[in-house]
């Protein structure tokens, strides 16, 4: 009778966990479509919206006179007059 002198082998390892099923993704919150939030804004405040310049170009109307101003009427250096 032949003797089995070799070690048993371990039992095999058990498969990992299945990952767990992801949620589902929440539904999209109701909102206003793109452009309308400010109207609705206003419609909410009852103000009368604003018609004019936009921020930025008001902003740039005011600013850019006066930066201009300031570095022309700046003092001049000691070496500029010089020359």
């Amino acid at each position: 009778m032949p003797v089995n002198n070799a070690a048993p082998r371990p039992a095999p390892a058990p498969p990992p966990p299945a990952p767990a099923p992801r949620a589902p993704a929440p539904p999209p919150r109701p909102g206003f479509p793109p452009g309308s939030v400010h109207h609705g804004l206003v419609k909410a405040l009852g103000k009368k919206a604003v018609h004019g310049f936009p921020l930025v170009t008001l902003t740039l109307l005011i600013t850019a006179p006066a930066v201009l101003a300031a570095a022309l009427l700046r003092p001049r250096s000691a070496s500029a007059r010089r020359r």
